[in-house]
């Protein structure tokens, strides 16, 4: 039941990543050069530190008490 995202190769674009300026070969997307790209793993960390957040819904940090 996995889901195969298509990658982009972008080697020919000469890219480094934003964060560890490691070469990046492929991406799960087409950049366009208006924001930052990451390597996996400095994108994974990101993910991880920043709580998961994908966006959606931002309470603010007031939380549910209706305050």
């Amino acid at each position: 039941m996995g889901f195969e995202r298509k990658m982009y190769d972008v080697s020919s674009m000469n890219l480094k990543c934003a964060q560890c300026s490691k070469e990046i070969k492929e991406l799960p997307f087409q950049p366009d050069g208006s924001r930052p790209v990451y390597c996996r793993e400095c994108n994974q960390g990101r993910t991880r530190s920043s709580g998961g957040s994908r966006g959606g819904f931002n309470r603010g940090g007031r939380g549910y008490g209706g305050r």
